[in-house]
């Protein structure tokens, strides 16, 4: 089941693309909807989706309030706007803030359908929702960490650096490859904004087989601790 977030505070439009987008995936797609910018915001945060469709005039928080503060925790879940706001300085707004594509209402149900299906498969609709390596699990839908099956509590972005080395473990990283990927390719981040999420990571997962080692002035390595 792909899990999709919608957040959109027209009932009927909401109603409208739950029922075409989950009838044109035969049921793949599972769609949650927001009808605020708040909630949506919390449960973009919460839960690790596939795709999220955000509107952008929305009680609580705009779309692209919403957009820019999930692009700052490190999360790069794909976002298509999907708004009646059409012009330019809107279009170029949604970019910068980190959206992945625009469309604007009234738009084909069709071509919206094939637009997710491209995102899915260039973003891997199929990822597994645990990650293992070693005596770590990650459970990307949760987004919670076990060590040696008892949970561990890390922060949003903690997390997302743990996960990324938990998916290429025993390969080097470099400190701007983990930047690109968690801060996303935009950020201004620096090198140094990895010190102590590298530091409580080490903190949470002491008790682990697995450890992370620094090659200083390059990156880090995720592998089975030395004895």
């Amino acid at each position: 089941m792909i899990e999709i977030l919608l957040i959109e505070d027209d009932p009927d439009i909401a109603d409208n693309l739950q029922e075409y987008l989950g009838n044109a995936s035969d049921g793949m797609w599972r769609i949650h909807i927001s009808d605020n910018g708040t909630d949506g915001l919390e449960l973009a945060t919460q839960t690790l989706y596939s795709l999220i469709l955000l509107d952008i005039g929305l009680p609580g928080k705009d779309g692209f309030e919403i957009c820019k503060s999930l692009r700052r925790r490190g999360i790069q879940t794909p976002v298509i706007f999907v708004t009646a706001r059409y012009s330019e300085e809107d279009i170029l707004k949604g970019y910068e803030y980190g959206g992945d594509d625009y469309i604007v209402k009234p738009f084909s149900m069709a071509q919206l359908s094939a637009k997710i299906k491209v995102f899915l498969k260039r973003y891997g609709e199929n990822r597994p929702v645990s990650v293992t390596y070693l005596d770590l699990n990650a459970d990307r839908k949760e987004r919670k960490l076990y060590v040696k099956n008892s949970e561990v509590i890390l922060a949003p972005r903690e997390f997302d650096v743990l996960l990324y080395l938990m998916e290429h473990p025993e390969r080097l990283i470099s400190k701007e490859e983990l930047l690109a990927r968690v801060w996303g390719p935009e950020s201004d981040a620096l090198p140094r904004n990895l010190d102590n999420p590298i530091k409580n990571i080490r903190k949470a997962i002491d008790a682990s087989e697995a450890g992370i080692v620094t090659h200083r002035g390059y990156g880090y390595r995720l592998e089975t601790r030395n004895d």
